[in-house]
């Protein structure tokens, strides 16, 4: 997965999950459970390509992408997942 996929990948779930908009670095870092003051700041490294993006972080991605919806997900997040799935 490069930074290209990621920022794609954070604007498909954005639309998925109702919030029109591309999920920020900072939701997709805490969604993901990244550590640290500022979560979203590994997900700018990666998607700048400063820092390569880890197996346990590209495995969750592609899974929020077939439709999984970790916790912390917003509530429109989940209510559009489950429609989608309906």
């Amino acid at each position: 997965m490069t930074g290209n996929d990621l920022r794609e990948a954070r604007a498909t779930l954005g639309q998925r999950w109702g919030l029109n908009r591309p999920l920020h670095m900072a939701e997709m870092g805490r969604i993901l459970r990244l550590k640290g003051r500022d979560p979203g700041a590994s997900v700018r490294d990666w998607e700048r390509g400063h820092t390569p993006i880890s197996g346990p972080a590209e495995i969750a991605v592609e899974a929020m992408l077939a439709g999984f919806v970790p916790r912390g997900a917003t509530v429109a997040a989940a209510a559009a997942a489950k429609r989608e799935a309906e």
